[in-house]
C-alpha cells in the first residue's frame, strides 16, 4: 500500500508532516500522530472530530458532513476526520471540537420528599464507629459517588436530611470510546470489552479509595445503578445480545462486583433493573421518587433525560416504563458546545424574539452560519437534533398516558430527573413542548434521583424487596413498536 503525505496544521502547534497508508481514516491517522479527541465514535454522529482541508483538495461531503456543517463551511473545505480516507498528498488544519467537562451533578431537589430541598446536608466524620455506605451513579457521561451515614438513611425516610460525608465525581474514562451507550458496545463487541471495564473499575477504585482516606475507614458497602449497558460492560457480562433485536440482557437482577478474584473489601453491589433500555438507575430514581408502593394509585411521571431519555407513568395500580434515545441533543450541539439546558433557554428566547419560527427554522440572515449570542453559536442542526429528541420524550409520554388511559387532568405531578432536569427552567423547557403542554405546570425538576435511590437502596434492606417487586411488575413498552408513534413524532417536531 502506497503512502500519502498529510500535513497537519493546528493551532499553537508547528506544522507536521505525516506519512500516512493510503486509504487511512483521517481520524485514526491523526490520533496515532499525538491528535488526540475524546468522544467520537467514528461514524459521523458528533460533529467533533473537525478537519478544514487547505486548498482544494477536500473530498465531496457525505451526508455525515452535510448535517455537522453549514453550506458556508462546506465550501471551505470542513469536514469529519472519521468520515474521509487519505487519498492524496493533502494538507488540512485540526479543528477539533474538545468535549465540554460536565459537572456531574449529586444533588437533589423539590417534590421527592420534605424537607429534601438542595443538596443532603453535609456533616463532617463523626468520632468513634459511626458506619457509611458509598452510593454510586454509574451515568453515560459522568460518575458521581457519595458517602453517607447508614442510619441517616433511616432519617431521611422519616422526613430529616442524608447526612453526606463526602462527594466524589469525575467524567466517564469510557467517553474515549464514544459519547454514547451504542459506541461503546460496537467498541466491546470488537474486542474493547476488558478495557471498557478496566476503565470504569480504576475510577471506582480511586473514588472509593479517596473517601475512605478522607473518612479514616472503609464503607460498610458500596451500591451503584447505572443503565444496563453499563452495569452489564462494567461487570465484564457478554453485551452483544443488548446490541441487536430482540435486545436481551444477560441479567437483571441484582450484581455483585467482584474486582479480582481475591478481593476481600466492602461488598459492591450493583442495583437490578428493569430491562435493557430501562435500566437500574432508572428503577433507583423511582425507588427515590416513591414509586415503589405495590398499589400505584395515584397518577405520576418519571423522566430522566440525558443521553437517553427514559420515562415511566404510573397510576390505576399499573407501573409502565419506556425509552427513546436522544443522542447529543439534551447536551448541546457540537457547534454550540453549550449545556442542553442553556440550549432550550436560548431556543425559548429565539422562539419570543421570531429569530425562530414555530417548525424551527432559522430566520434567512443566520440560516447558513446559526445564530450566535456571546461565545454560543445555534446552528440550523442544533436546532432539528434538538426538535427530534424532544418529540420522541413527548411523544413517549403521551403515549404512556395513553396506556393507563389517564388524561392530563389526572396526572399529580412530572418528576423530571437527572442532571439536565436539575438545572432545566421548567417553564423554557414547555414552552419548546418537551412535554405536553398540559402538565407544564406539574413538572418538577428532582435532580440525581439515580444516586439517591441507589443510596436508599444500600441503606435499608427492606428497601431492595421493595426495588425488585417494582422491577418485576413494571411493564415495558417498545415505542417504535407502538401504534401511531411515528404520527405522533412528527406532530411534536414543532415548538
Amino acid at each position: 500500500m502506497s503512502e500519502k503525505k498529510v500535513t497537519v496544521r493546528q493551532e499553537g502547534k508547528e506544522d507536521k508532516v505525516i506519512d500516512a497508508p493510503e486509504g487511512a481514516v483521517f481520524l485514526q491517522v491523526l490520533k496515532m500522530n499525538g491528535y488526540s479527541l475524546v468522544c467520537c465514535n467514528g461514524k459521523g454522529t458528533c460533529g467533533r472530530c473537525r478537519i478544514r482541508f487547505c486548498g482544494n483538495g477536500a473530498p465531496l461531503p457525505g451526508a455525515a458532513d452535510r448535517i455537522a456543517f453549514t453550506a458556508e463551511q462546506l465550501r471551505g473545505g470542513y469536514r469529519l476526520a472519521c468520515m474521509h480516507r487519505v487519498r492524496q498528498d493533502c494538507c488540512i488544519q485540526v479543528e477539533f471540537v474538545e468535549s465540554r467537562q460536565v459537572e456531574a451533578v449529586t444533588a437533589y431537589k423539590g417534590g421527592i420528599k420534605k424537607p429534601a430541598e438542595g443538596k443532603p446536608e453535609e456533616k463532617a466524620m463523626p468520632g468513634g464507629d459511626e458506619p457509611y455506605i458509598i452510593a454510586v451513579d454509574l451515568g453515560t457521561t459522568t460518575i458521581a459517588m457519595q458517602a453517607v451515614a447508614l442510619s441517616s438513611v433511616r432519617e431521611w425516610q422519616r422526613g430529616g436530611n442524608l447526612h453526606v460525608f463526602g462527594e466524589y465525581s469525575c467524567m466517564n474514562p469510557q467517553r474515549q470510546w464514544g459519547s454514547d451507550v451504542l459506541s461503546r458496545l460496537q467498541a466491546a463487541a470488537d474486542g474493547q470489552a476488558e478495557k471498557l471495564a478496566e476503565a470504569v473499575r480504576t475510577v471506582l477504585a480511586e473514588g472509593i479509595g479517596q473517601l475512605g482516606r478522607k473518612l479514616g475507614k472503609a464503607p460498610q458497602g458500596i451500591w451503584a445503578a447505572g443503565n444496563t449497558a453499563m452495569e452489564h460492560l462494567l461487570m465484564g457480562l457478554d453485551t452483544a445480545s443488548l446490541g441487536r433485536y430482540p435486545f436481551t440482557p444477560v441479567s437483571l437482577e441484582e450484581m455483585e462486583l467482584l474486582p479480582e478474584p481475591e478481593y476481600k473489601g466492602p461488598r459492591i453491589g450493583l442495583l437490578p433493573g428493569i430491562s435493557a433500555f430501562v435500566g437500574a438507575d432508572i428503577a433507583a430514581g423511582l425507588l427515590a421518587c416513591g414509586f415503589g408502593e405495590r398499589r400505584e394509585e395515584s397518577c405520576r411521571l418519571f423522566i430522566d433525560l440525558g443521553t437517553n431519555g427514559e420515562m415511566a407513568a404510573a397510576g390505576k395500580g399499573r407501573l409502565i416504563c419506556t425509552a427513546t434515545a436522544a443522542g447529543p441533543a439534551f447536551e448541546g450541539g457540537a457547534a454550540a458546545n453549550v449545556p442542553g439546558t442553556d440550549m432550550i433557554a436560548l431556543l425559548a428566547e429565539m422562539l419570543e424574539t421570531g429569530i425562530i419560527d414555530e417548525s424551527g427554522l432559522l430566520e434567512d440572515a443566520y440560516f447558513e452560519k446559526g445564530w450566535q449570542k456571546g461565545a454560543l453559536r445555534i446552528t440550523q442542526q442544533d436546532i432539528r437534533a434538538l426538535q427530534m429528541a424532544k418529540a420522541a420524550v413527548c411523544a413517549g409520554v403521551e403515549l404512556l398516558m395513553e396506556a393507563l388511559e389517564i388524561g392530563a387532568s389526572d396526572v399529580e405531578q412530572v418528576f423530571l430527573a437527572g442532571g439536565f432536569g436539575y438545572y432545566l427552567d421548567v417553564e423554557k423547557a414547555a414552552r419548546i413542548g418537551l412535554s405536553p403542554a398540559e402538565l407544564a405546570d406539574k413538572v418538577t425538576a428532582v435532580g440525581n434521583t439515580s444516586l439517591l435511590g441507589a443510596c436508599l437502596y444500600g441503606g435499608d434492606p427492606s428497601l431492595r424487596e421493595k426495588t425488585k417487586d417494582l422491577c418485576r411488575r413494571a411493564e415495558v413498552m417498545n415505542l417504535a413498536e407502538q401504534p401511531g408513534f411515528e404520527e405522533r413524532y412528527l406532530g411534536r417536531l414543532n415548538f
